[in-house]
């Protein structure tokens, strides 16, 4: 499975990761092609091979990963390891498979006809792929982001258990990136709103993540709290990604996007979905589809204009609507995009294990 992206480590890895440990639970060898570093770490950790590479020089490497061959499947992802993918040697009965994570368009006329299937992360993608792409309908599979299992086990709490101690965070999970930065102004309103219906609550913003524009979040988020004295932030860092559902559940709020969308409803938090292509709100009615569909906001929300923040939280805000509210997300959730259901569809997909 080769797997590029430009992050060190990030969502794209961490499904690889989980990808690969339950391909290997279903009875098969994987080895992942990708960055040194934390990546490889955790790709061995669950049970794959790895051969680490340079993602700059990657034409250099292919010499050196098909004499580790023959491999019945070659399962890439994202443009740059897909081009890797299609630069290797064919083995006899080998097949190709890419998956697709964002909506990019990675030139996919000129190599469709070339690969078994394709697999998309979310609905949205399928969509994009078809319409825009124009891949046949049939070659492509639904792979979603997923959570494991365990995580829908953790308690249900209601509002007033998350902030009896006069202290509600709001978890932001995310690459402090470019692609990310409309968090910024919907933590903004977030934090604003909660203020101003729960003044007897401190609100922190909890940061867990890193990345290049971590000194505009500190700007922007040091220079809001000015003028909101019952508002704090705290900057984390990086944090593993099985403490961010453990973060979540006893947070009131999850303002994410991609994983961080599912570990949030999975958790049992009320999720405000806003990611690369846009805001899908508040994570009730309407908004709840249009999140899984586009992957909270990351994935785009063609002719979707989500009800607003503010207004939302007003009514979800309140003992009795905020519990029904994260319980509902949290089954539509598990139905869906839980770590079974994920493995099965992969497994389907790849036509293995």
């Amino acid at each position: 499975m080769p797997a590029r992206t430009v992050a060190d480590w990030g969502g794209l890895h961490e499904w690889v990761v989980d990808a690969a440990a339950d391909l290997i639970a279903a009875g098969n060898d994987v080895t992942i092609v990708g960055g040194p570093g934390l990546f490889e770490q955790r790709a061995r950790a669950a049970g794959a091979s790895f051969i680490a590479i340079d993602w700059d020089r990657w034409e250099a490497e292919v010499d050196r990963i098909a004499d580790t061959g023959p491999y019945d499947i070659v399962f890439a992802h994202a443009p740059q390891a897909r081009m890797l993918a299609l630069s290797l040697p064919r083995w006899p009965g080998s097949r190709l498979h890419v998956m697709v994570h964002g909506a990019y368009h990675d030139y996919i006329y000129t190599w469709a006809q070339h690969v078994e299937s394709i697999a998309a992360a979310s609905p949205c993608l399928v969509d994009f792929l078809t319409r825009i792409g124009k891949v046949e309908p049939w070659k492509i599979d639904m792979v979603p982001n997923g959570v494991h299992d365990y995580v829908f086990d953790l308690p249900l709490r209601s509002l007033e258990e998350r902030i009896e101690d006069g202290v509600g965070h709001i978890v932001m999970a995310s690459r402090l990136a470019r692609d990310k930065t409309m968090q910024i102004e919907a933590a903004k309103e977030t934090l604003a709103a909660c203020a101003r219906l729960r003044p007897d609550v401190t609100w922190q913003l909890d940061i867990l993540g890193d990345g290049p524009l971590r000194d505009r979040y500190e700007r922007e988020f040091r220079r809001f709290a000015q003028h909101h004295p019952g508002v704090r932030t705290t900057f984390h860092g990086w944090v593993a990604p099985e403490e961010v559902p453990l973060r979540m559940n006893t947070a009131v709020i999850g303002l994410v996007s991609g994983m961080g969308g599912i570990r949030t409803l999975a958790a049992g938090a009320l999720c405000i979905g806003v990611g690369a292509r846009g805001s899908v709100g508040v994570q009730v009615g309407q908004n709840l589809r249009a999140g899984l569909w586009t992957n909270f906001g990351d994935h785009g929300t063609p002719q979707f204009t989500p009800t607003p923040i503010t207004q939302d939280l007003e009514r979800v805000l309140q003992p009795g609507h905020y519990e029904d509210a994260v319980a509902f997300a949290r089954t539509a959730a598990q139905r869906t995009r839980s770590g079974s259901v994920v493995r099965d569809a992969l497994l389907t997909a790849l036509q293995c294990g």
